[in-house]
């Protein structure tokens, strides 16, 4: 009888080994005495010393400790803040180089996830820029020696970057978080600032949201628009929001104060976002994810068909499908404020068939199903989570042509491929970089309903 595998390192040793791949969370993976090592901050091709931090049952997690030989794929990071900053993990990976280890992550997933045996992939779609992407960034307030500081979390913690340069944002999004950072620590000390959120949507602007605890109000808001407008006069638009819970989230879960209004533009669609509304980050890249989409969805190929647009948000996908098409769209999204922003999104585009259902997915299509209309077409693009098991059934009871799943993370589309298998053969999967220096990567995955004779 073959004797249990005892995994042999422990807590706090330190090992050489080669790293040979990434994983879908962008660190490294090598193997040490034939056990699997994963290693923050890693790069394929490297030979690194690691520490051990945690040990599992088949596997271990490292920090790195040395790179004692560097990767031929790596590069001098070009950030000022490289090595603590926690947000651009893939920043010394050359960017092509980050394209093919995106595309590879998404085709294991399916093959070990979603068990599809030779993904039917197509070429990753590369972003339009790799830097200076970003039309939001997440800010998080801490204390530093100083006194209050603003910025992004360090690498693996919670002490807080004071960043000055990230490459990510424009330098207009660098002067705002400047003069946050000296109101906090000036003026307005007494607010009990969390977060930091600014927006600069390609259609034009700067909104800015601060999300600060308990003990603020619409007066505080005020004030601290117009000194901020004083330091930048780029601000078009400020809100002051409140958040009680104590998780890690930069949503504010009550609005004391909001002047301005935020928009963005889509191919031929103009949006209408509320300040904490859900917005794909890299909008020429998520014209080439949608773009992408509307292909596969092939509406014009079918004569004025019924869409259902699936956790639809402020109606971005749906509305970008609807344009120029003679076709009845159901929006279905669960968020109060994003519905809201939804329907005014369809009064300003005069679109006369096209309702936005308020209510989670479950719920809605349940009712949809009794009542109609059934779908021709689906497009599903759900959060992290991916879409729920009941939601794939009644998907499959609903029975589309087509159904277009918009994807954030490659392990729940790949289980969730799995889960539509009984109903839907998977056609193709385009990966789509909406996140250069970052292992995160979207993809479009076309569904076809199977046929049965």
């Amino acid at each position: 009888m073959p004797q249990a595998f005892t995994n042999p390192f422990v807590f706090g040793q330190f090992l050489e080994l080669r790293v040979d791949a990434l994983v879908s969370d962008g660190r490294g993976l090598g193997r040490h005495d034939g056990v699997v090592v994963i290693v923050e901050g890693a790069l394929p091709g490297q030979l690194v010393r690691a520490e051990i931090v945690k040990v599992q049952k088949s596997l271990a997690e490292a920090e790195l400790a040395d790179v004692l030989e560097r990767s031929p794929d790596e590069q001098e990071p070009p950030c000022p803040h490289a090595g603590r900053c926690g947000g651009c993990a893939w920043q010394s990976l050359a960017y092509e180089k980050q394209l093919g280890w995106k595309e590879r992550i998404v085709r294991d997933a399916l093959e070990r996830v979603g068990k599809v045996q030779e993904p039917p992939m197509l070429p990753i779609l590369p972003s339009p820029a790799p830097w200076g992407y970003r039309n939001k960034m997440e800010f998080a307030f801490g204390l530093s020696e100083a006194g209050k500081a603003v910025g992004l979390r360090e690498r693996g913690s919670r002490r807080i970057v004071e960043v000055t340069g990230c490459l990510l944002q424009t330098p207009l999004t660098m002067r705002v978080l400047a003069a946050v950072r000296e109101l906090a620590n000036g003026p307005f000390r007494e607010v009990d600032g969390r977060f930091l959120v600014i927006r600069e949507p390609q259609a034009g602007g700067c909104f800015v949201e601060l999300i600060a605890g308990p003990g603020c109000d619409a007066g505080t808001g005020e004030r601290f628009a117009a000194a901020l407008r004083a330091a930048v006069p780029d601000v078009s638009g400020f809100a002051l929001s409140q958040r009680s819970a104590s998780s890690d989230v930069a949503y504010g879960e009550k609005t004391l104060y909001a002047d301005g209004r935020l928009a963005e533009r889509i191919g031929a669609v103009t949006l209408r976002l509320g300040h904490n509304a859900f917005f794909q980050v890299n909008t020429p890249a998520a014209e080439l994810l949608y773009a992408e989409a509307a292909r596969f969805a092939a509406l014009d190929d079918l004569k004025r068909p019924v869409l259902w647009d699936v956790y639809g948000g402020v109606g971005s996908i749906g509305l970008y499908m609807a344009a120029g098409r003679d076709i009845r769209v159901v929006g279905i999204e669960e968020m109060p404020g994003a519905v809201r922003c939804a329907r005014e999104n369809v009064r300003a585009h005069g679109l006369k068939n096209y309702k936005v259902e308020q209510g989670d997915a479950k719920s809605v299509i349940g009712r949809l199903l009794r009542l109609g209309p059934k779908p021709d077409v689906v497009v599903v693009d759900p959060p992290r989570a991916g879409i729920d098991a009941k939601v794939a059934q009644q998907l499959a009871e609903a029975a589309p042509a087509r159904l277009v799943y918009v994807s954030c993370n490659p392990a729940t589309l790949a289980r969730d491929v799995a889960r539509l298998a009984p109903a839907f053969r998977l056609k193709a999967v385009r990966p789509v970089d909406l996140f250069p220096q970052t292992p995160h990567v979207e993809t479009v995955a076309l569904l076809e309903k199977r046929t049965i004779f």
